[in-house]
């Protein structure tokens, strides 16, 4: 299984970088998790959308599925697209879809190259060869992470990655990452004071936080992600999710693949 970041951004972009976005690949399937601003013109450095099997969103925030636009005008206008993209969607975000296509001038600006549907939030679901679980996470709108396993030709079906998506610290995200051998997780935070003020809940991770959250959890590796890299921005995170985590930690570096 490999991870490949497309982008790591939160929603204020690092400069020269996109927002979420992420390949991953195994048994002979690629998907696309997350597709932020940004993220397709990264995608294309490596392949075309014609070579994914499936894009996962994990929630409908913007910085994390506007791309899907982008990426529509990559497939030709005139005709149905040869082959239609799975686009794995949120539970309830047709909605917000259908009007985004008003918005582009096109009632069916999804239809011709995309095939939508929603997961359900609970049941685990398929993707070729590989097998999503999503679980809740505690974020401003509804979120959900994923423990992603795969079956297939060289592959070891015992590895387990996760994605956590954007999340606070909470119980679902504890079990979502249990014994994850390799954890995507998001480190947006660099204080308390930037995430919602009481009595609101929280929506996100500071490093330590995400490193605390991983060692309980039995995590192997840890890949920090979703964080502002300016001045000291990254080395500091990692060093805070370091102490917490007890061992080596890793920041999500555009256009590198990390093996599960």
């Amino acid at each position: 299984m490999r991870l490949t970041v497309l982008g790591r951004s939160p929603a204020r972009p690092n400069p020269d970088e996109a927002c979420a976005g992420y390949l991953f690949e195994a048994g002979g399937t690629r998907l696309l998790l997350d597709a932020g601003p940004g993220v397709v013109a990264q995608l294309l450095r490596l392949h075309h959308p014609d070579e994914l099997d499936a894009v996962v969103i994990s929630h409908m925030h913007t910085d994390h599925f506007l791309d899907l636009v982008t990426l529509r005008y990559v497939y030709p206008w005139r005709d149905e697209a040869r082959r239609k993209l799975r686009v794995v969607l949120p539970p309830g975000s047709m909605d917000q879809m259908r009007d985004m296509a008003r918005g582009a001038g096109y009632p069916d600006f999804w239809e011709r190259a995309f095939t939508l549907e929603e997961h359900d939030g609970e049941r685990p679901f398929e993707v070729g060869a590989v097998q999503l679980e999503p679980g809740p996470t505690q974020h401003y709108i509804p979120t959900w992470g994923f423990r992603i396993t795969a079956r297939g030709p060289g592959e070891d079906t015992s590895r387990l990655f996760v994605y956590s998506a954007d999340s606070a610290p909470c119980e679902q995200l504890d079990r979502l990452i249990a014994g994850a051998h390799l954890l995507l997780c998001e480190a947006t935070l660099r204080s308390v004071q930037e995430d919602a003020a009481p009595p609101e809940p929280r929506g996100h991770l500071l490093p330590a936080e995400a490193g605390e959250i991983a060692r309980r959890a039995g995590v192997e590796r840890l890949l920090l992600t979703h964080l502002p890299t300016g001045a000291s921005g990254a080395p500091e995170a990692q060093a805070q999710a370091a102490r917490a985590f007890e061992h080596e930690v890793g920041i999500a570096e555009p256009q590198r693949s990390y093996e599960v």
